[in-house]
């Protein structure tokens, strides 16, 4: 199978979800254990699931779980693969904007903020992220 393909099942079962506020299911769960025992691979599905988003909420969903964990996670062992990524595709720059870390708390806080920056999301007139609902 694709990234492509389970991308596109991996948001099916998100959209099921979402109308049933059933369990989540296989694909998203799949997502959730490589996140946490294979960063490098969980980013390169993710960047495909993050290119199939066809709408803002989906997008947000994949930003404030799995690609939020992989920054709490294992952002420092990631985070040159997540620019390169980001540099590539609008898509995935609005979908950092859909990462919420704490300055405090989140060690990576600090290399997140700097995408921020460079990709022009904070400062002065900055660009329009995700909206939080």
């Amino acid at each position: 199978m694709t990234d492509q393909e389970f991308a596109a099942i991996f948001l099916r079962e998100y959209d099921e979800v979402q109308k049933s506020r059933a369990t989540s299911g296989q694909a998203i769960v799949y997502v959730d254990n490589l996140v946490n025992s294979d960063p490098h691979n969980a980013l390169e599905l993710l960047a495909a699931i993050i290119e199939s988003c066809t709408e803002n909420k989906q997008l947000a969903s994949v930003a404030a779980g799995p690609l939020e964990n992989l920054f709490v996670y294992h952002g420092y062992e990631i985070i040159n693969v997540i620019k390169e990524k980001a540099d590539c595709s609008e898509k995935f720059q609005l979908a950092l904007t859909g990462v919420w870390l704490d300055e405090e708390d989140d060690a990576i806080f600090s290399q997140w903020f700097q995408l921020m920056q460079r990709y022009n999301f904070v400062g002065d007139n900055p660009r329009q992220g995700l909206q939080r609902e």
